[in-house]
């Protein structure tokens, strides 16, 4: 493994740019409910789905003080505001304190170059949705794909008074 750029560091832990050559390591230790989500949305090869993550999306793969992978996360760009993604390894469960710290990480790195995220999470991961209100994101709406339940959240960067049609902004005298 050649040298990776570090973007951020919290004491052992580090975070950089997810890519291609990441995949098969992570392929290896990526959690369970993650590859069943994979599947709900369409993917119909995990390999294939990771490699459009690491090519379309900004993506970033948080590592420990060992070297193993503990999540990767980022941004899907459409037309609307970026819509946030993690994907945990199985490790994930066994530190929640980790989870907190390197998603409220995350979401301030974010919150430098956005003024609004978004998220949609399945309604059958209740874990997930807490995660999300905690995080900031607030729900605004259900959507369905697939027959399978969605809750839409967005989270507005809370240093940027943010408009969504700047047309729209009271004028200042």
């Amino acid at each position: 493994m050649r040298e990776e750029v570090k973007i951020l560091t919290r004491g052992a832990y580090y975070m950089t740019p997810f890519n291609e050559e990441h995949v098969h390591e992570f392929i290896h230790v990526i959690h369970p409910e993650n590859i069943r989500e994979l599947f709900k949305l369409g993917h119909t090869n995990i390999v294939e789905a990771l490699n459009e993550v690491a090519e379309t999306c900004e993506a970033y793969l948080v590592r420990d003080g060992d070297g193993e992978i503990v999540f990767v996360g980022g941004l899907v760009f459409g037309d609307e505001a970026p819509q946030m993604f993690a994907l945990f390894t199985t490790k994930i469960g066994h530190n929640f304190k980790l989870l907190a710290r390197g998603s409220k990480m995350l979401v301030n790195f974010f919150d430098k170059t956005h003024a609004v995220l978004t998220m949609t999470i399945c309604g059958d991961y209740e874990a997930m949705l807490n995660w999300a209100a905690w995080l900031g994101f607030e729900p605004v709406g259900m959507s369905e794909h697939k027959k399978t339940q969605y809750v839409e959240f967005v989270r507005c960067n809370p240093e940027i008074n943010y408009v969504s049609h700047e047309t729209s902004r009271p004028v200042m005298h």
